[in-house]
């Protein structure tokens, strides 16, 4: 659901343009980290990313996130939670391209997984020296 300002709310109900009650909503799904060990239906999970839930099947069917699924259907963990924030932010910037954002995902992936790696090697001693 999407708040809407009416002609009645005037300029000091906005913050740099942008309605309050839309602000402080963004802020508080932006708060809340799902714990790693909960799982979430397609309803909450809906609610928590504040999309349709026939969006999120779409998202499922293109393997832009990989629900854990049984007779009743569709679970998704904190990870999948964050993955469809992820793409909701990038659907605003990549429009409905989801062969592109689900190439970004992947990137986005590597890039952790690549910064992790650097951080262990770094941590372990591992330094490179050049030179002599």
């Amino acid at each position: 659901m999407r708040h809407r300002l009416s002609i009645r709310d005037s300029k000091r109900d906005r913050v740099r343009g942008a309605p309050i009650a839309s602000i402080s909503r963004s802020r508080a799904l932006q708060l809340f980290e799902p714990p790693p060990d909960a799982v979430y239906s397609i309803e909450a999970a809906a609610h928590l990313v504040d999309v349709p839930r026939r969006r999120i099947a779409v998202y499922c069917r293109y393997g832009l996130v990989t629900p854990m699924a049984n007779e009743r259907g569709y679970y998704f963990d904190g990870k999948s939670i964050k993955t469809l924030r992820a793409i909701e932010g990038l659907r605003s910037v990549c429009g409905d391209d989801l062969a592109g954002i689900k190439m970004i995902l992947r990137l986005m992936n590597e890039v952790r997984r690549l910064n992790s790696e650097v951080h262990s090697l770094s941590g372990e001693g591992n330094e490179v020296t050049i030179g002599r």
